[in-house]
């Protein structure tokens, strides 16, 4: 035992003036040695702690459980551990610890030096605090790119080839006037957020909320290519579409008779994107006529209505079943524009029995029933029958 051992001078001097705490634990975890500092960090004496399990001065039972599977019994097996952990005082207060251990040559006792850090660990949960606080008026994707030292929070901007999302929700303008502001702010909130969380899930960076309108792009400050981008945005509209039956099913029984509806329009096209504002004030956003084309596209949709322009079609067309609409005329565009209405991806109408697709070697059918004519499809259907009728024939 160390209190039966003749300790050196030097290692005595050391051991009481050093401005680092010390312990000496025995193989059950009791405490057999303390130092001055040691019992000033706690706030104990030395006749209180010696003698006692080393339980007493961990915050709970659980952390000295840990504690002896993290740290005690690797010490014993002669490796190194350096770590930070919570402990108690004798007053209650927790305190942060950088502690580490070597074992006592030729006992079966482990030294353990402990620096106290409590200071800068809470500081640091402080700051995360913030951070998190600050996290909620961001976008994760550029929270990441700023926290991360991935982007300069300076006045720049570039050009990009992004997919801009706008949507709002039809006839949301006249129910403002009737709710009370509480159901209002809750109505509101509860869609923001249900939106929100599937924006995140297919990777959009979500720009801003402008009342019931959201805006949303695809493609930085992380893009996983043109399609894939475009792709997802839809996908994304998709399933922002069917989530609205949900919670129309929610606000009825919360007394809105109204049927709320949203109305989406999707652009692809070279966008400004960076940070703009002033040096005091940065909005890190989209500008260019490209954006303002979604925006035109959403507001000439109709209710439940996904409508994109043809170079998102273009992108998306090979996996996502799209209806050829009307040409419009958008300010600032010399020409018109030409409109698809996305109707669902080409599994989802496989799985409703709408889109009969059949492709091996020397044969491919498409049909889709919500949109093609049938008798022109039952002639069409006729004609190659007869023809292979006729080559049959020939061949026998």
């Amino acid at each position: 035992m160390v209190t039966k051992t003749q300790l050196s001078s030097r290692f005595k001097q050391v051991f009481y003036n050093t401005g680092v705490g010390i312990m000496i634990v025995d193989k059950d975890r009791n405490l057999i040695e303390v130092n001055p500092k040691f019992c000033e960090t706690l706030g104990y004496t030395k006749e209180e702690l010696i003698g006692n399990s080393a339980k007493m001065i961990h915050i709970s039972n659980k952390t000295y459980l840990e504690f002896g599977e993290k740290a005690f019994s690797q010490v014993r097996k002669n490796k190194t551990v350096n770590l930070e952990w919570p402990f108690e005082k004798k007053n209650g207060e927790k305190v942060w610890f950088r502690i580490a251990g070597d074992p006592v040559p030729g006992q079966e006792e482990v030294l353990w030096t402990i620096v106290d850090i409590t200071q800068r660990v809470e500081a640091q949960e402080k700051i995360e605090q913030l951070a998190s606080k600050l996290s909620k008026y961001l976008s994760p994707q550029v929270y990441e790119s700023i926290f991360y030292g991935k982007k300069n929070v300076k006045i720049e901007a570039y050009r990009k080839k992004l997919t801009v999302f706008f949507s709002d929700i039809k006839g949301f303008t006249e129910l403002t006037d009737r709710l009370e502001p509480e159901v209002l702010s809750s109505l509101i909130n509860n869609y923001l957020n249900e939106m929100s969380k599937i924006a995140l899930k297919y990777g959009g960076t979500i720009d801003k909320f402008v009342g019931d309108a959201i805006l949303i792009f695809f493609g930085d400050p992380e893009t996983k290519g043109e399609k894939k981008d475009a792709r997802a945005c839809v996908l994304m509209a998709l399933e922002m579409r069917q989530r609205m039956e949900y919670l129309r099913k929610i606000w009825e029984d919360q007394g809105i008779t109204a049927p709320l509806r949203i109305r989406i329009g999707i652009n692809t096209g070279f966008c400004n994107v960076g940070n703009f504002g002033s040096e005091d004030r940065l909005d890190y956003t989209i500008i260019g006529g490209q954006v303002n084309l979604a925006s035109r596209l959403e507001s000439n949709a109709t209710a439940e209505q996904i409508l994109i322009s043809h170079e998102t079609y273009a992108l998306i067309k090979e996996k996502i079943v799209c209806e050829k609409g009307q040409e419009i005329k958008v300010k600032g565009i010399v020409h018109k524009v030409q409109t698809y209405e996305v109707i669902g991806t080409q599994q989802q109408l496989i799985n409703k029995n709408k889109l009969l697709k059949e492709n091996y070697e020397g044969f491919s059918l498409s049909v889709d029933l919500n949109r093609s004519k049938k008798e022109q499809v039952l002639e069409s259907l006729k004609k190659a029958i007869r023809e292979i009728q006729k080559g049959r024939n020939l061949i026998t």
